[in-house]
């Protein structure tokens, strides 16, 4: 099992320690490019004032984010569960360090570039005059502070586990449930945050 040493495990590592070990995990440049490449493309929308670049790329950002979110608990977690103890370790420990870095990148992108469209000077010029675009940077802001808070402490709590030297599998069990329960809440969310661009691009 992956431990710093005999006597301390992943899970009791300071917090900087466990986000290098996550990074090591992931590969570092794969970590990196999670990160960087989408806000890199963000970045490049805002410098050449490309108001459809920077739709585009919240749209993007936003597909991969709800995919994600989507297939995590419906496909991923019952997988998981359908595979032995051993397998479903050694699939937890490759996925979910990659996993964190891949919606923390794409999931920001979406809430920045979201933000700079109805805010800022290459936007849609819209502002915060409309409820709907208003409401839907709230939810937005609020669910990528969501999913910092619950279903990515799950992912890791579960990666922890299996990187403990006598991993509970009904503890496993128990996150996956609740992975399950906290996934289907924010695709419920998400599909909120559409109707709500909806109304907005629509102007009812």
């Amino acid at each position: 099992m992956s431990t710093v040493n005999q006597d301390i495990t992943v899970a009791e590592l300071s917090y900087f320690d466990r986000v290098r070990h996550l990074a090591d995990a992931a590969n570092p440049a794969f970590a990196a490019g999670c990160l960087l490449v989408p806000l890199a493309v963000l970045a490049v929308s805002v410098l050449v004032s490309s108001t459809t670049l920077l739709f585009y790329t919240h749209v993007a950002a936003g597909a991969v984010w709800f995919g994600f979110a989507l297939i995590f608990p419906a496909l991923i977690g019952p997988t998981l569960g359908g595979l032995s103890e051993e397998a479903s370790a050694a699939v937890t420990g490759t996925l979910v360090p990659k996993a964190v870095f891949f919606l923390v990148g794409f999931s920001f992108t979406t809430v920045i570039s979201g933000t700079v469209l109805l805010t800022g000077d290459i936007g849609l010029g819209y502002g915060f005059s409309s409820t709907w675009s208003s409401a839907a940077l709230g939810v937005g802001w609020g669910l990528f502070a969501f999913g910092l808070a619950v279903p990515h402490r799950l992912q890791l709590s579960a990666y922890y586990e299996t990187q403990s030297p006598d991993p509970d599998a009904e503890r496993l069990e128990s996150i996956e449930k609740k992975n399950l329960v906290v996934g289907l809440f924010e695709a419920a969310v998400m599909l909120g945050i559409i109707a709500l661009m909806t109304g907005f691009r629509l102007g009812v």
